[in-house]
């Protein structure tokens, strides 16, 4: 099996970074620690290319809970491209998506 491209979105990279501030408030390292973590379950889902479980509201829209922390991504043969990475508590719409469900629906 061939490692996927990896492609993460604006709005993923600044949820990460806001889960990093968040947590250096209180911890730099443990927040610095638990970034790295994130990440690599990232990258690993690239490289063996884990489906998730689908969620419904969008077409294709996969999701892996990881450290209570939801990556949300759509996966092909060729690339994986993670959207958001929201705390699992935290509830997604539809709204928080839309923008790249119009974008894969012209692809």
């Amino acid at each position: 099996m061939r490692r996927r491209q990896l492609k993460m979105s604006l709005e993923a990279l600044n949820d990460l970074l806001g889960i990093y501030e968040y947590i250096a408030q209180f911890d730099a390292v443990t927040a610095k620690n638990l970034l790295d973590d994130i990440n690599r379950k990232i990258e690993w889902i690239a490289e063996l290319g884990i489906t998730g479980s689908t969620r419904n509201f969008i077409p294709g829209l996969r999701a892996f809970l990881y450290r209570k922390r939801c990556i949300y991504f759509f996966i092909d043969d060729e690339k994986i491209t993670v959207l958001r990475v929201l705390h699992g508590r935290q509830k997604a719409v539809l709204e928080d998506f839309l923008p790249f469900y119009q974008t894969q629906e012209k692809d």
